[in-house]
């Protein structure tokens, strides 16, 4: 159960810090047999997606440090990312940095292949902050044409996440 239940956001988050699926589908599984070793062991002072994703982060740390790739820490201002991590309860520390700075590469490259409109639209709703009404007035578009487009925007980043590098 915790496996189909956490599964997807635990590859996410490994995916986005290791820059590989299959490294990252390994990290995940290993976090979860060594969470099935500890069994009713187990003591945890926090959420369980928290407790999870420090545990695939740490894992991909050690992947990271094994493999001698190189790691530079960034400074991110106004990322999602940081404020879903800050959400599960969890502290900004290098581990965010390095996710952060890799999934907003992800989602550079991914805003790069939206076409002109779909990508303007996006941009305007989720940088700048407009409503959907507010960016249908400012392009001369109807508003069931800006959700369209952000909803298309958004589903080309899911896959742009979750796909293998």
């Amino acid at each position: 159960m915790l496996f189909r239940s956490y599964y997807e956001t635990l590859l996410f988050v490994a995916t986005g810090l290791l820059r590989d699926r299959q490294l990252a589908e390994e990290a995940v599984q290993d976090v979860f047999v060594k969470l099935w070793k500890i069994g009713s062991n187990l003591s945890i002072n926090c959420s369980l997606e928290s407790y999870l994703t420090t545990m695939v982060r740490n894992r991909c740390i050690d992947y990271l440090r094994a493999n001698e790739r190189r790691i530079k820490t960034v400074s991110i201002e106004n990322h999602e990312v940081r404020a879903k991590l800050h959400e599960m309860g969890t502290d900004a520390s290098f581990e965010e940095d390095l996710f952060a700075d890799n999934m907003e590469d992800v989602v550079k490259q991914a805003l790069e292949k939206l076409p002109f409109q779909c990508r303007q639209i996006f941009e305007l709703s989720r940088f700048d902050g407009l409503s959907n009404k507010e960016i249908s007035e400012k392009l001369k578009l109807s508003v069931s044409t800006v959700k369209t487009q952000i909803s298309r925007a958004l589903q080309k980043m899911r896959e742009a996440l979750f796909k293998s590098r």
